[in-house]
């Protein structure tokens, strides 16, 4: 069990250092209106996370402790919902439609990347067994 939480805490820590590093890309002048790296963190994280756990390459490959320390640890700390929340929040008080452009651009964005995710899994899965 030790081992377990040892290997979340790990994925935990290499998820986090990853959405900072995204942060720090999209933290500029340029970027500074809208919260991008925010919304790019999620959206690529839905389409990771059902990805993994719809291709049968790495339930049948990884062990549960690295299964867990990938989707738990690494895409859970990636991803975040409590940021999504106060940007979210932040921008409705000074723009009620970029605000509302955030949102939906979040919801659906990941609703597509977590399909999109569940397809490709499925046609590597295909293909991997010809």
């Amino acid at each position: 069990m030790l081992k377990m939480y040892i290997a979340v805490g790990i994925g935990g820590i290499v998820g986090t250092v990853l959405r900072y590093l995204i942060s720090l890309t999209f933290t500029s002048e340029h970027f500074n209106s809208f919260p991008w790296a925010t919304l790019i963190v999620n959206i690529t994280g839905a389409l990771l996370l059902t990805f993994i756990v719809f291709q049968p390459y790495f339930i049948r490959r990884l062990s549960t402790v690295n299964f867990v320390a990938l989707t738990t640890g690494l895409i859970g700390s990636y991803t975040t919902f409590s940021t999504l929340m106060l940007e979210f929040t932040m921008l409705i008080q000074h723009d009620r439609w970029t605000a509302t452009i955030y949102l939906m651009s979040t919801i659906f964005g990941g609703l597509f990347a977590s399909f999109l995710g569940y397809i490709i899994a499925h046609k590597t899965n295909k293909s991997e067994a010809r």
